[in-house]
This record gives structure tokens, C-alpha cells and sequence, in this order.
């Protein structure tokens, strides 16, 4: 059974309950507080209904020398319900459908399926909200500075790097949050594997109303189905 362990979900974090107005990012970084930003951020993510973009993923395996790209439409409902649509590679797709996790792969694994149960306190493919759960920790386990004020795609956006200060998958995290909107445009998460993980989002579409059937998958006719 092939290692599945995928990087697909964003989210910001937890660090107090701030109320940032948009604009006041350039205050923020003239006086170095970065918790207040990513504060925003995280009442900015938690008060999504949804979110709709256009995502650009690159994967870096350091340790073998290879690397691989995908492209495609990101949907995520709430903390249970998210999905890669990959248009490159064709038919790749991970979703997860409120209950479940499921990795299909044609392109790499033609006829096979991984399924996997969502639980919050786990991690790698059976994770749904990866990115929520770093930052969730991010208060105590992680010290935050920010790097530098990056434009991406016309957005000016802070680029903020998360180093664990204890025991963690990562060695470091990345996130570009938007100045103006404090959604997040960009996420690097480095491995301690050194897999390198990086997916930008474009065309950004919050609130947009998705039907509960975008998140349903049945799998092909003929696959196989192995638990994850």
C-alpha cells in the first residue's frame, strides 16, 4: 500500500480573541505583533462558511530527489468536509465527506482507494484539518515571527514563519496571510522528514454556497479499498 501522507487542508490559529481592523497589519508589523495577526486570521477562518479557491500544490521529496505538482479546485465546509479536485494531474482527488477521509490517485496508484476515519487527534492521511490543528497548538507550541511583507498575486500579504518550540512533525510552517482580508494565501509546511509542502490559493471565494454532494465519493468500479 503506497504512503498517501498528503498536505490539504488551511486553516489559521488560535491566540486570543483580538479584534484587528483591516488595514492595521502595517501597525502590527511596525510594532512586531505577529499573535495579533494571526489572531485575526483565526476569527476570520472561524467565521467561514465555506470557501471556494483555485489551488497550486507542489511537493518536495528531499530524501528520494523528486518532486511532484497538482492543480485543481479547493472546497472546504467547516472543520469536516473538505476536497482537492485535481485537474493535474486528471481525476486525483482527496476528499473528505464529514466522516470519512478518502485518497484516490489514478494517476500514481490506478485502482486504488485509501479510506481513512477523521479524527481530530490524529495526524498524516487521516487528518482533515491540518493546518487548524498546528495552529490550534501554535499559543504554546510554536514561536511565531514575522519574516517579511510579500506580494502574491497583486495581495500584500505577511509572511509569517511557525517554529515548534517542542516535539512536532514540522520543523517549520509558513503562512502568507492577506493584510487586508487576513485570509490566508499561501502555506509551506516543512516535514521533519524534509518533505517540503507548498500550496498557494487564488481566486479566493468565501462564503459561497457548496452543497453537501460536493463531498460525497464512491469509489470506481473494480477498486480496491484499503483502510488508511
Amino acid at each position: 500500500m503506497p504512503n498517501t501522507r498528503q498536505c490539504f487542508a488551511v486553516a489559521l490559529l488560535t491566540a486570543g480573541g483580538w479584534l484587528v481592523a483591516p488595514g492595521s497589519a502595517v501597525a502590527q508589523e511596525a510594532s512586531g505583533d505577529v499573535r495579533a495577526t494571526l489572531a485575526r486570521a483565526e476569527q476570520v477562518y472561524d467565521g467561514l462558511t465555506s470557501l471556494e479557491a483555485q489551488f497550486e500544490q507542489t511537493i518536495e521529496v528531499t530524501l528520494l530527489g523528486r518532486s511532484r505538482t497538482g492543480s485543481g479546485t479547493w472546497y472546504q465546509k467547516g472543520r469536516g468536509r473538505f476536497k482537492m479536485d485535481f485537474a493535474d494531474p486528471p481525476e486525483d482527488l482527496i476528499v473528505a465527506d464529514g466522516s470519512h477521509l478518502w485518497l484516490y490517485y489514478p494517476s500514481t496508484h490506478p485502482g486504488q482507494v485509501i479510506r481513512s476515519e477523521i479524527d481530530a487527534d490524529v495526524t498524516g492521511a487521516g487528518m482533515v484539518d491540518l493546518q487548524g490543528r498546528i495552529f490550534d497548538e501554535a499559543a504554546s507550541g510554536y514561536d511565531a515571527d514575522l519574516e517579511d511583507r510579500e506580494i502574491l498575486d497583486g495581495h500584500v500579504t505577511l509572511r509569517i514563519r511557525l517554529t515548534p518550540t517542542g516535539e512536532s512533525p514540522y520543523r517549520r510552517v509558513r503562512v502568507w496571510v492577506d493584510a487586508e482580508s487576513f485570509l490566508v494565501r499561501k502555506f509551506e509546511i516543512l516535514e521533519t522528514n524534509e518533505t517540503l509542502r507548498i500550496v498557494v490559493l487564488r481566486e479566493l471565494k468565501p462564503n459561497q454556497p457548496i452543497s453537501d454532494e460536493t463531498f460525497r465519493f464512491t469509489p470506481p468500479a473494480g477498486a480496491d479499498v484499503f483502510e488508511g
